[in-house]
Protein backbone atom coordinates (compact mmCIF):
# COMPACT_ATOMS: atom_id res chain seq x y z
CA UNK A 1 0.00 0.00 0.00
CA UNK A 2 2.86 2.36 0.85
CA UNK A 3 4.46 1.71 -2.54
CA UNK A 4 1.17 2.49 -4.29
CA UNK A 5 0.87 5.81 -2.48
CA UNK A 6 4.47 6.71 -3.43
CA UNK A 7 3.80 6.01 -7.10
CA UNK A 8 0.66 8.16 -7.10
CA UNK A 9 2.54 10.94 -5.34
CA UNK A 10 5.28 10.95 -7.97
CA UNK A 11 2.75 10.93 -10.81
CA UNK A 12 0.79 13.85 -9.43
CA UNK A 13 3.91 15.84 -8.68
CA UNK A 14 5.45 15.27 -12.11
CA UNK A 15 2.31 16.21 -14.01
CA UNK A 16 1.81 19.16 -11.77
CA UNK A 17 5.35 20.44 -12.35
CA UNK A 18 5.03 19.83 -16.07
CA UNK A 19 2.00 22.13 -16.24
CA UNK A 20 3.77 24.64 -14.05
CA UNK A 21 6.70 24.63 -16.45
CA UNK A 22 4.35 25.39 -19.31
CA UNK A 23 2.80 28.18 -17.30
CA UNK A 24 6.22 29.50 -16.40
CA UNK A 25 7.21 29.54 -20.05
CA UNK A 26 4.00 31.02 -21.49
CA UNK A 27 2.64 32.75 -18.46
CA UNK A 28 -0.73 32.39 -16.76
CA UNK A 29 -2.46 33.38 -19.95
CA UNK A 30 -2.14 30.32 -22.11
CA UNK A 31 -2.07 32.02 -25.49
CA UNK A 32 0.38 31.66 -28.29
CA UNK A 33 1.08 35.44 -28.41
CA UNK A 34 2.76 36.06 -25.04
CA UNK A 35 6.42 35.06 -24.69
CA UNK A 36 8.42 35.50 -21.49
CA UNK A 37 11.89 36.85 -21.22
CA UNK A 38 14.60 34.26 -21.94
CA UNK A 39 16.02 34.68 -18.43
CA UNK A 40 12.73 33.57 -16.91
CA UNK A 41 12.24 30.54 -19.18
CA UNK A 42 12.71 27.13 -17.58
CA UNK A 43 15.76 25.30 -18.95
CA UNK A 44 15.18 22.70 -21.67
CA UNK A 45 16.82 20.00 -19.54
CA UNK A 46 13.99 20.30 -16.99
CA UNK A 47 11.42 19.80 -19.70
CA UNK A 48 13.33 16.80 -21.09
CA UNK A 49 13.52 15.21 -17.64
CA UNK A 50 9.85 15.77 -17.06
CA UNK A 51 9.08 14.20 -20.43
CA UNK A 52 10.98 11.04 -19.40
CA UNK A 53 8.97 10.86 -16.16
CA UNK A 54 5.72 11.31 -18.11
CA UNK A 55 6.66 8.56 -20.58
CA UNK A 56 7.55 6.15 -17.75
CA UNK A 57 4.26 6.81 -15.98
CA UNK A 58 2.20 6.38 -19.13
CA UNK A 59 4.03 3.13 -19.89
CA UNK A 60 2.67 1.78 -16.59
CA UNK A 61 -0.87 2.55 -17.79
CA UNK A 62 -1.49 5.10 -15.03
CA UNK A 63 -3.61 8.15 -15.95
CA UNK A 64 -4.40 10.20 -12.82
CA UNK A 65 -6.74 13.15 -12.57
CA UNK A 66 -4.99 16.55 -12.15
CA UNK A 67 -5.99 19.68 -10.20
CA UNK A 68 -3.63 22.64 -10.93
CA UNK A 69 -3.37 26.06 -9.36
CA UNK A 70 -2.60 28.18 -12.44
CA UNK A 71 -2.28 31.42 -10.47
CA UNK A 72 1.11 30.45 -9.03
CA UNK A 73 4.36 30.89 -10.95
CA UNK A 74 7.68 29.11 -10.38
CA UNK A 75 11.18 30.42 -10.92
CA UNK A 76 14.03 28.30 -12.33
CA UNK A 77 15.44 28.06 -8.80
CA UNK A 78 12.15 26.57 -7.61
CA UNK A 79 12.27 24.07 -10.45
CA UNK A 80 15.81 22.95 -9.53
CA UNK A 81 14.70 22.35 -5.95
CA UNK A 82 11.61 20.38 -6.99
CA UNK A 83 13.57 18.28 -9.50
CA UNK A 84 16.14 17.41 -6.81
CA UNK A 85 13.31 16.24 -4.50
CA UNK A 86 11.78 14.15 -7.28
CA UNK A 87 15.11 12.52 -8.11
CA UNK A 88 15.63 11.60 -4.46
CA UNK A 89 12.11 10.20 -4.26
CA UNK A 90 12.76 8.14 -7.36
CA UNK A 91 15.90 6.67 -5.78
CA UNK A 92 13.97 5.72 -2.62
CA UNK A 93 11.22 3.92 -4.55
CA UNK A 94 11.64 0.11 -4.58
CA UNK A 95 11.76 -1.65 -7.95
CA UNK A 96 8.58 -3.44 -9.13
CA UNK A 97 9.71 -6.85 -7.84
CA UNK A 98 6.26 -8.39 -8.02
CA UNK A 99 5.91 -7.60 -11.70
CA UNK A 100 9.38 -8.98 -12.48
CA UNK A 101 8.62 -12.17 -10.54
CA UNK A 102 5.27 -12.50 -12.31
CA UNK A 103 6.99 -12.07 -15.66
CA UNK A 104 9.57 -14.76 -14.77
CA UNK A 105 6.80 -17.17 -13.76
CA UNK A 106 4.88 -16.52 -17.00
CA UNK A 107 8.00 -17.19 -19.07
CA UNK A 108 8.66 -20.44 -17.21
CA UNK A 109 5.11 -21.58 -17.83
CA UNK A 110 5.44 -21.06 -21.55
CA UNK A 111 8.52 -23.28 -21.82
CA UNK A 112 7.33 -26.83 -22.58
CA UNK A 113 8.77 -29.64 -20.48
CA UNK A 114 10.34 -32.43 -22.46
CA UNK A 115 9.83 -35.80 -20.81
CA UNK A 116 12.45 -38.40 -21.63
CA UNK A 117 10.96 -41.64 -22.81
CA UNK A 118 12.25 -44.76 -21.04
CA UNK A 119 14.85 -46.57 -23.08
CA UNK A 120 13.49 -49.67 -24.72
CA UNK A 121 15.20 -52.98 -24.00
CA UNK A 122 16.77 -54.28 -27.18
CA UNK A 123 18.12 -57.58 -25.88
CA UNK A 124 17.07 -59.45 -22.73
CA UNK A 125 20.61 -60.35 -21.69
CA UNK A 126 21.32 -61.63 -18.17
CA UNK A 127 25.01 -61.49 -17.34
CA UNK A 128 26.99 -63.94 -15.22
CA UNK A 129 24.62 -66.89 -15.65
CA UNK A 130 25.78 -70.39 -16.66
CA UNK A 131 22.93 -72.74 -17.43
CA UNK A 132 23.80 -76.39 -16.80
CA UNK A 133 21.51 -79.28 -17.57
CA UNK A 134 20.08 -81.25 -14.63
CA UNK A 135 21.03 -78.60 -12.09
CA UNK A 136 19.67 -75.52 -10.31
CA UNK A 137 20.66 -72.03 -11.45
CA UNK A 138 19.98 -68.80 -9.57
CA UNK A 139 18.91 -66.01 -11.89
CA UNK A 140 18.31 -62.36 -10.96
CA UNK A 141 16.07 -60.15 -13.07
CA UNK A 142 17.94 -56.81 -13.49
CA UNK A 143 15.11 -55.14 -15.42
CA UNK A 144 12.07 -53.06 -14.43
CA UNK A 145 9.77 -55.52 -16.22
CA UNK A 146 9.04 -59.21 -15.68
CA UNK A 147 11.69 -61.63 -16.97
CA UNK A 148 10.22 -64.79 -18.52
CA UNK A 149 12.28 -67.95 -19.14
CA UNK A 150 11.06 -70.53 -21.64
CA UNK A 151 12.51 -73.75 -23.10
CA UNK A 152 11.13 -76.43 -25.40
CA UNK A 153 7.81 -74.62 -25.66
CA UNK A 154 7.16 -74.36 -21.91
CA UNK A 155 7.61 -71.62 -19.34
CA UNK A 156 10.29 -72.35 -16.77
CA UNK A 157 9.83 -69.23 -14.64
CA UNK A 158 8.48 -65.68 -14.49
CA UNK A 159 10.75 -63.47 -12.37
CA UNK A 160 9.48 -60.15 -11.03
CA UNK A 161 11.65 -57.01 -11.52
CA UNK A 162 14.81 -56.95 -9.37
CA UNK A 163 13.98 -60.38 -7.89
CA UNK A 164 15.93 -63.66 -7.87
CA UNK A 165 14.63 -67.16 -8.59
CA UNK A 166 16.11 -70.67 -8.58
CA UNK A 167 15.50 -72.48 -11.87
CA UNK A 168 15.77 -76.28 -12.18
CA UNK A 169 16.78 -77.36 -15.66
CA UNK A 170 16.37 -80.79 -17.22
CA UNK A 171 17.82 -81.77 -20.56
CA UNK A 172 16.89 -78.54 -22.36
CA UNK A 173 19.46 -77.59 -24.99
CA UNK A 174 18.76 -73.84 -24.68
CA UNK A 175 16.76 -71.32 -22.66
CA UNK A 176 15.10 -68.16 -24.00
CA UNK A 177 14.96 -64.99 -21.89
CA UNK A 178 12.18 -62.51 -22.67
CA UNK A 179 11.52 -59.01 -21.33
CA UNK A 180 8.62 -57.31 -23.11
CA UNK A 181 9.36 -57.69 -26.83
CA UNK A 182 13.10 -58.24 -26.33
CA UNK A 183 14.50 -61.80 -26.28
CA UNK A 184 17.81 -63.58 -25.94
CA UNK A 185 18.55 -67.31 -26.21
CA UNK A 186 21.36 -68.99 -24.28
CA UNK A 187 22.58 -72.57 -24.85
CA UNK A 188 22.77 -74.90 -21.87
CA UNK A 189 25.88 -76.74 -20.79
CA UNK A 190 25.89 -80.53 -20.64
CA UNK A 191 26.40 -81.87 -17.16
CA UNK A 192 29.31 -84.21 -16.63
CA UNK A 193 28.75 -87.46 -14.77
CA UNK A 194 30.63 -87.65 -11.43
CA UNK A 195 33.67 -89.85 -10.90
CA UNK A 196 35.03 -91.60 -7.78
CA UNK A 197 38.76 -91.71 -7.12
CA UNK A 198 39.89 -94.17 -4.36
CA UNK A 199 43.53 -93.90 -3.39
CA UNK A 200 45.33 -96.25 -0.93
CA UNK A 201 47.22 -94.24 1.69
CA UNK A 202 47.73 -96.75 4.56
CA UNK A 203 49.39 -100.17 5.10
CA UNK A 204 48.04 -103.31 3.45
CA UNK A 205 48.94 -106.49 1.63
CA UNK A 206 49.71 -110.11 2.56
CA UNK A 207 52.37 -109.13 5.08
CA UNK A 208 50.32 -106.45 6.84
CA UNK A 209 48.54 -107.16 10.10
CA UNK A 210 44.91 -106.31 10.68
CA UNK A 211 45.91 -104.25 13.72
CA UNK A 212 48.22 -101.96 11.69
CA UNK A 213 45.61 -101.58 8.96
CA UNK A 214 42.88 -100.61 11.43
CA UNK A 215 45.16 -98.15 13.26
CA UNK A 216 45.74 -95.99 10.14
CA UNK A 217 43.71 -94.29 7.47
CA UNK A 218 43.56 -96.82 4.67
CA UNK A 219 42.07 -94.86 1.73
CA UNK A 220 41.29 -91.33 0.60
CA UNK A 221 38.11 -91.06 -1.49
CA UNK A 222 37.68 -88.05 -3.80
CA UNK A 223 34.48 -87.27 -5.71
CA UNK A 224 35.20 -85.51 -9.00
CA UNK A 225 32.29 -83.34 -10.17
CA UNK A 226 31.62 -79.81 -11.48
CA UNK A 227 28.37 -79.79 -9.48
CA UNK A 228 29.21 -81.39 -6.13
CA UNK A 229 26.22 -79.71 -4.51
CA UNK A 230 23.93 -81.89 -6.62
CA UNK A 231 25.42 -85.12 -5.21
CA UNK A 232 24.84 -87.24 -2.14
CA UNK A 233 27.72 -89.55 -1.09
CA UNK A 234 27.41 -92.70 1.01
CA UNK A 235 30.32 -94.92 2.18
CA UNK A 236 29.23 -98.29 3.52
CA UNK A 237 31.04 -101.35 4.95
CA UNK A 238 33.07 -102.18 8.10
CA UNK A 239 34.67 -98.73 8.06
CA UNK A 240 34.53 -95.31 9.60
CA UNK A 241 34.86 -92.14 7.54
CA UNK A 242 36.06 -88.60 8.11
CA UNK A 243 34.97 -85.86 5.70
CA UNK A 244 37.90 -83.64 4.83
CA UNK A 245 36.01 -81.37 2.41
CA UNK A 246 32.81 -81.37 0.37
CA UNK A 247 34.25 -83.97 -2.01
CA UNK A 248 37.05 -85.67 -0.01
CA UNK A 249 36.68 -88.46 2.59
CA UNK A 250 39.23 -90.46 4.58
CA UNK A 251 38.29 -94.12 5.22
CA UNK A 252 39.59 -96.38 8.05
CA UNK A 253 38.86 -100.11 8.47
CA UNK A 254 37.02 -101.21 11.67
CA UNK A 255 36.59 -104.92 10.95
CA UNK A 256 37.50 -106.82 14.18
CA UNK A 257 38.34 -105.81 17.74
CA UNK A 258 40.30 -108.82 19.07
CA UNK A 259 42.47 -111.74 18.01
CA UNK A 260 39.78 -114.24 18.98
CA UNK A 261 37.35 -112.42 16.75
CA UNK A 262 39.95 -112.48 13.99
CA UNK A 263 40.49 -116.27 14.36
CA UNK A 264 36.78 -116.91 14.20
CA UNK A 265 36.34 -114.63 11.19
CA UNK A 266 39.36 -116.00 9.25
CA UNK A 267 38.58 -119.72 9.87
CA UNK A 268 38.20 -121.45 6.54
CA UNK A 269 39.59 -118.52 4.57
CA UNK A 270 42.93 -118.23 2.84
CA UNK A 271 45.35 -115.32 3.28
CA UNK A 272 45.70 -112.66 2.23
CA UNK A 273 42.37 -111.68 3.70
CA UNK A 274 40.11 -109.05 2.21
CA UNK A 275 37.59 -106.52 3.59
CA UNK A 276 35.65 -104.24 1.27
CA UNK A 277 33.71 -100.95 1.43
CA UNK A 278 31.41 -99.32 -1.13
CA UNK A 279 31.27 -95.65 -2.20
CA UNK A 280 27.85 -94.73 -3.65
CA UNK A 281 27.25 -91.39 -5.40
CA UNK A 282 23.77 -90.27 -6.41
CA UNK A 283 22.84 -87.20 -8.47
CA UNK A 284 19.73 -85.49 -7.08
CA UNK A 285 18.44 -84.37 -10.48
CA UNK A 286 19.60 -87.09 -12.85
CA UNK A 287 19.44 -90.75 -11.72
CA UNK A 288 21.52 -91.77 -14.73
CA UNK A 289 24.55 -90.17 -13.10
CA UNK A 290 24.39 -92.39 -10.00
CA UNK A 291 27.51 -94.57 -9.62
CA UNK A 292 29.16 -96.96 -7.12
CA UNK A 293 32.74 -98.08 -6.59
CA UNK A 294 34.40 -100.61 -4.22
CA UNK A 295 37.53 -100.21 -2.15
CA UNK A 296 39.47 -103.23 -0.78
CA UNK A 297 41.58 -103.57 2.40
CA UNK A 298 44.08 -106.52 2.46
CA UNK A 299 46.00 -108.05 5.36
CA UNK A 300 47.61 -111.47 6.17
CA UNK A 301 47.44 -111.84 9.93
CA UNK A 302 46.05 -110.51 13.15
Amino acid sequence: MKKGRDVKFVIYQVLYIFVVCVISIKGADLTLEEVLDAKQVVKKTYADSLKKYIDSILALGLIPSINIDTNKKYTPEDMEKIMAELNQLKKDMPPPIVQQEQMRINVERTVPKIEKEPEKIKKATVQGVELTQYSVSKIKNPYSETLVLTADGKTLASIAPQQTASILLGGESSVTFRVGDATDTKPTKQKQAPKVDIQKVGPGGGDASLRSVQNSIGFRVTIISSNPGDLSVTISGPVKQQQVSATVFDVTLTLLGSEAAFDAWSKGKEAPYRATFTVSVKDKYNPKFSISQIGVFTFGKW
